[in-house]
């Protein structure tokens, strides 16, 4: 049984993934709406995590390493499009500071300084996993329709964070597997209001696409590939 903590595990992919693999194995999940670190079911706790606040980083450490010894599978589902607040730009001169402050903190920053935190229990596993959903948007080589800049620039950052990364725990943390992990279109939240002019078979729901997502991790794990990948949902590079 291993020890999985999913940030963001309260909705969509998340969600998914968390009833998937809580059947199997030991899942830890945060979010903003929970409290102190708590067990709700057999293989299940919950724990308070903000990821555009440093301090309820260093917290999420310090509750669960009371807890528990190493971590194995670090998953991170977090990040935003859009909010009450700001919509995906059409052009450059709806950029604002809010929207991208907001939008690196969540879609980046977040992402390593929650590794920063649980590296001392990530590191006592014997196959460490670290894996964050990023997006093909984020792919500079793949950008051929514009727009969407913050979530595209904020994504392409979490990209170059985790490939620079792997390149630094192949000399420190050698029995690491990073990812980078396109979901593909996926019926939650964050797409709902971009679904209407979709292809009918584009659209996945949640459940399918974090039983996808487990498989390539899995098949990570076993393969003998090194440094940071950046997979789609069915396995397939995806370009810087």
């Amino acid at each position: 049984m291993k020890n999985i903590l999913i940030i963001g595990g309260n909705q969509g992919i998340g969600q998914a993934m968390v009833d998937q693999l809580k059947t199997n194995h030991c899942v830890i999940t945060t979010s903003r709406n929970y409290g102190e670190l708590t067990q709700v079911d057999e293989n299940l706790w919950q724990i308070h995590c903000d990821l555009t606040d440093e301090l309820s980083i260093k917290q999420l450490y310090t509750q669960i390493s009371q807890q528990f010894t190493h971590i194995d599978w670090l998953i991170n589902c977090a990040g935003v499009l859009f909010n009450e607040d700001f919509q995906p730009e059409k052009t450059h001169k709806q950029c604002n500071l809010n929207q991208f402050e907001t939008s690196f903190k969540i879609n980046c920053w977040g992402h390593l300084q929650i590794i920063n935190s649980i590296q001392p229990l990530l590191i006592k596993s014997d196959q460490p996993v670290l894996a964050s959903i990023s997006a093909r948007i984020g792919s500079i080589e793949d950008n051929r329709l514009g727009g969407w800049y913050t979530y595209r620039m904020s994504k392409a950052a979490l990209n170059m964070g985790l490939k620079t990364l792997g390149i630094e725990w192949s000399r420190t943390c050698r029995k690491a597997k990073i990812m980078l992990l396109h979901p593909g279109t996926t019926d939650t939240a964050l797409s709902k209001p971009f679904q209407k002019n979709l292809p009918s078979n584009q659209l996945q729901s949640p459940a399918d696409v974090a039983r996808q997502l487990i498989d390539q991790i899995n098949l990570q794990i076993e393969s003998k590939s090194t440094g940071t990948v950046f997979l789609d949902f069915e396995g397939k590079s995806i370009p810087w």
